[in-house]
């Protein structure tokens, strides 16, 4: 690899100097001209020009004002307070730009005219806008409480027992009906727009609260409820009118002031067309010099261009294009083509392809290595998931995963409407039997009983796990209680007919005694309710005798 003789840096140093040492030159020979017009037009036309951008910003400020309380006026939501800071902030742009014109003014007829026509408009308009930012607050106050009568309306229906209508007694039935009637009506009230529809559904709505009232009630969520009913609904009608109210009187109060609002901006647009008719009148008289010095600009800035032109052309030759290329190199290697890496050359661009030659190699290493750690780590999460979810010593499912699978199938019974049911097994005397025979003989005889358990279970959905120590528990989705009856009778069949000797068992032999529990669920039933009777039914078993199923009330 070659040491750089010329580097890119003093090369590019040395263009972007020469560039910009024209440019300074043509720049300081444009600007003595320039600075010799600009001390003519600012002796003729600086007075003139500023009072015509002054007038130009009043206007411009009187029309976004104008615009602004239109807004307010036809926007569907008036009441927001942003609009009334914005047309503060505008309101003392305006001001500003007025003081600032009243100091470039002169004593002539046409600008006292044009000021006393000003005042004439100004003060009626900002006192009229002052009164329109207390009717949108007012209203915003109204709108609020509107909004939080609409959330409480919505929340007392949320609270009417839709879910199961037609389960309930007649009375509740009526009660849902008339509640919904008052409800439906408060809500087309807080939208209604005339006073007399409101009257209308005040009635309407005074009806159903009668019935309510008439209904013999005894559940006292529904007593709560109806006097919750009694108390929020006349509020939604006696608020709806202040609101209307409000609503209008802003629009009039917006009407008012943007007719103000147009004159002021009428009265400074004339002032403005005065003011700009001087100015233009000075700047004329200086259009001749200033072409001309456009004219030498011009000359100087193709020149300035030209150069340019050859100085990009070279830096895009000789450094551009190259690092191009290295770069259509570096690309390729990381989509994994084997291509050249271009190395010629003596100076920075060189080395870094020489550099990066090295770190592709490195890069490869890395790469295999890093494939290599992905896979090990890939075995190493399915080792770890399987664990996670499977008893270390039956190999059957853990308490977990059965946790998992039960919320599972209880969702799925809940909506299909369909039922399921457990079965919670014990091994007997188990106790004894690790005090008797030691504990490498109860592991194993877990896992025989576990495997042979298993073993029985046919259907797809159907599970078994480990619940702890000794217990068992079998999910059966869809089964009902003789089913699930007859299945428990062939697990604990299967246990004895493995005839694992236990000489403190009921039977000699290690038996188990197991408790049957099925339901359909529903939503005011909890999964624990199921295991909770399954489990009094082991209990049950293991007080009868043990070596039995049976099954829960």
């Amino acid at each position: 690899m070659q040491q750089p003789h010329t580097s890119i840096g003093t090369r590019l140093t040395l263009i972007i100097g020469t560039i910009f040492g024209l440019y300074l030159m043509a720049v300081s020979a444009v600007g003595y001209v320039m600075f010799q017009q600009y001390q003519g037009f600012s002796n003729l036309a600086d007075r003139e020009f500023g009072r015509a951008m002054a007038a130009a910003e009043l206007t411009r400020d009187a029309e976004i004002i104008a615009a602004e309380v239109f807004e307010m006026m036809v926007g569907s939501r008036r009441s927001i307070s942003a609009g009334s800071q914005r047309t503060e902030n505008l309101a003392g742009l305006y001001r500003s730009a007025r003081d600032r014109l009243q100091q470039l003014s002169s004593s002539a007829d046409a600008d006292r005219a044009a000021n006393r026509e000003l005042d004439r408009w100004q003060e009626p308009f900002f006192l009229s806008l002052g009164q329109l930012d207390q009717r949108l607050e007012l209203e915003k106050q109204l709108q609020t409480e509107h909004l939080q009568l609409i959330d409480t309306l919505f929340i007392l229906q949320q609270r009417l027992p839709l879910s199961d209508f037609g389960a309930q007694s007649p009375d509740q039935q009526r009660f849902i009906s008339h509640a919904l009637t008052a409800l439906v009506a408060a809500s087309s009230a807080l939208s209604a727009e005339r006073p007399g529809h409101v009257a209308q559904l005040e009635r309407a709505c005074e009806q159903a609260l009668q019935k309510l009232a008439l209904l013999p009630l005894e559940d006292e969520e529904l007593l709560e409820l109806r006097r919750q009913l009694t108390e929020v609904l006349p509020e939604a009608f006696r608020s709806r009118g202040p609101l209307l109210k409000a609503s209008r009187a802003s629009l009039a109060t917006a009407r008012e002031t943007r007719v103000l609002a147009q004159k002021l901006t009428g009265a400074s647009f004339s002032y403005h067309l005065q003011l700009k008719a001087s100015a233009q009148q000075a700047i004329t008289d200086h259009q001749k010099l200033i072409r001309s010095s456009l004219f030498g600009l011009l000359l100087a800035s193709l020149t300035l261009l030209a150069i340019t032109f050859g100085a990009i052309m070279y830096i895009r030759r000789h450094i551009v294009l190259r690092i191009n290329r290295l770069n259509a190199a570096m690309q390729a290697h990381l989509q994994g083509k084997q291509v050249p890496v271009p190395e010629s050359g003596s100076d920075e661009i060189s080395t870094m392809g020489a550099s990066f030659a090295v770190f592709v190699d490195a890069r490869r290493q890395a790469e295999q290595q890093l494939e290599q750690a992905n896979m090990h780590l890939q075995k190493m999460n399915a080792e770890l998931e399987r664990l996670s979810t499977t008893d270390a010593l039956t190999g059957i499912p853990n308490r977990r995963s059965f946790d998992q699978q039960l919320e599972h199938e209880w969702r799925r019974a809940l909506r299909d409407g369909t039922r399921l049911a457990i079965v919670m097994a014990d091994v007997d005397v188990f106790k004894r039997f690790n005090d008797t025979y030691g504990h490498q003989a109860g592991d194993d005889c877990l896992r025989q009983v576990a495997q042979v358990m298993s073993d029985q279970l046919k259907r797809s959905g159907d599970m078994i796990a480990r619940y702890g120590g000794e217990e068992f528990i079998v999910l059966l989705p869809g089964l009902d209680l003789s089913h699930a009856k007859q299945l428990a009778e062939q697990l604990r069949a299967a246990v004895a007919g493995v005839r694992i000797p236990h000489a403190h068992g009921p039977t000699g032999h290690v038996s188990i005694s197991l408790g049957v529990a099925s339901n359909r669920p529903h939503l005011n039933m909890r999964v624990e309710t199921l295991i909770h009777r399954a489990d009094n039914a082991l209990y049950a078993a293991k007080s009868s005798g043990r070596n039995r199923v049976q099954v829960a009330n």
